[in-house]
């Protein structure tokens, strides 16, 4: 999964477009676009639609903006663990449902589980330059989330093609990367080589 802004990421949003089809080509399959800019809502409808329909296998998903993920060709919706009770009650059964845990054990025993996710992003595994204030929770509590959820846990923060193969041996199902594609000097590269860790 690929986590993207499009406006604060890149200088300009055509820089976000040919980026977007690049990670497409290389081999994403998933785009979190979590920009929540409330005036953008014409522009991000526009990217949607253009990438559903010009990669209709890629699986595209909109950071809590309920409304965008109903009107567009988004695939799906992803929710902050923070909003989960009362966001989730609004959301169609035919979107794709994520949700972000932060390592808590309180949060994680008083969570909601009336209606699943089909994802569970979790983390934050390494230190991280989107996030670099939250303390690393490192690769060994993903059996106990496990225990939990019966969702595909995607594990984020920090990662790259150096500690994929460790977090996937460590029982995560995938990966979530902002920085460690982004802001890499050969993002194609690193998209091709994490894919084919994922692929093992």
């Amino acid at each position: 999964m690929l986590v993207i802004d499009i406006f604060d990421d890149f200088n300009c949003i055509e820089e976000s477009k040919h980026f977007l089809e690049m990670a497409l080509k290389s081999g994403v399959n998933i785009i979190q676009f979590r920009d929540n800019k409330s005036n953008k809502f014409q522009e991000k409808f526009d990217i949607i639609n253009n990438l559903k329909i010009n990669f209709p296998k890629s699986k595209l998903i909109v950071n809590s903006d309920i409304k965008l993920a109903k009107e567009s060709l988004a695939d799906g919706i992803h929710i902050k663990e923070s909003n989960w009770n009362k966001e989730i009650i609004n959301i169609s059964s035919d979107l794709i449902i994520g949700k972000s845990v932060h390592y808590n054990n309180i949060n994680i025993k008083n969570s909601n589980l009336t209606i699943n996710p089909n994802y569970v992003v979790f983390g934050t595994i390494f230190k991280s330059k989107t996030h670099p204030e939250i303390h690393p929770i490192g690769v060994n509590k993903f059996t106990e989330l496990k225990n939990i959820y019966k969702s595909p846990i995607i594990a984020i923060g920090g990662i790259n093609q150096s500690n994929t193969e460790l977090v996937i041996n460590s029982g995560a199902n995938g990966v979530a990367i902002k920085s460690g594609i982004i802001k890499n000097k050969d993002p194609e590269k690193a998209i091709i080589q994490i894919k084919k860790i994922l692929l093992k």
